[in-house]
């Protein structure tokens, strides 16, 4: 642990992008490609994503005039918006395309560059992690998160450089987890962080 530690610790500066506008959001137009809408629907639809682009950008060019323009600003307007444009897309759906649209908006969300809060908690429940496991097991995945996002300057813009550093980082915490966990907790945890897929691409811009 404290190896693991040490090593996500040599990157120690924390960098953030010059222009925060620059970064992509989600592209709901790939979403609407999958599910299948119908007429109604699909001008619904439209309708919903158009007047939530529209929000978001007025709040970051306030945001922006306040002089107070931040990644943890930035951030916070980006997640709360996706989050309750998710459930108003999922209010005109039926149960498969609300499935569809909150698995898009949780793999593709800004900043989302580790496993998701769903799966984490699927980790300690499925696992029944004790109190200690679970404090460290919150721990390391804040370590690695960190390490991750403190190598920005490295990997800014880089795809491939991006998941070089994610998988490095991530190998590191499984030495780290595997310390913690019981040997049938670990082969759990294996399988089930292969629900979802490397997510350092939502931060290499």
């Amino acid at each position: 642990m404290k190896k693991f530690l040490l090593i996500l610790a040599t990157v120690s500066v924390l960098f953030s992008c010059g222009n925060e506008k620059k970064r992509r959001g989600i592209d709901f137009t790939k979403l609407k490609a999958e599910l299948n809408l119908s007429a109604d629907q699909e001008e619904k639809y439209d309708a919903i994503v158009t007047s939530y682009e529209e929000n978001r950008q007025t709040q970051l060019e306030e945001l922006k005039a306040s002089g107070k323009m931040s990644r943890k600003g930035y951030m916070k307007i980006m997640k709360t918006s996706y989050t309750k444009q998710e459930e108003a897309l999922k209010a005109l759906m039926n149960e498969e395309q609300k499935e569809l649209t909150h698995e898009f908006v949780k793999r593709y969300m800004p900043g989302q560059s580790d496993y998701s809060d769903e799966l984490k908690t699927e980790i300690v429940q499925t696992l029944a992690l004790d109190s200690t496991q679970a404090v460290q097991y919150k721990a390391v995945n804040e370590a690695f998160t960190k390490a991750f996002r403190d190598a920005h300057d490295h990997y800014h813009g880089n795809g491939e450089a991006a998941t070089m550093y994610w998988n490095q980082f991530n190998e590191d915490r499984k030495v780290a987890l595997q310390k913690i966990f019981s040997d049938d907790q670990y082969a759990q945890y294996l399988e089930l962080i292969k629900k979802e897929s490397y997510r350092g691409q939502n931060e290499k811009g």
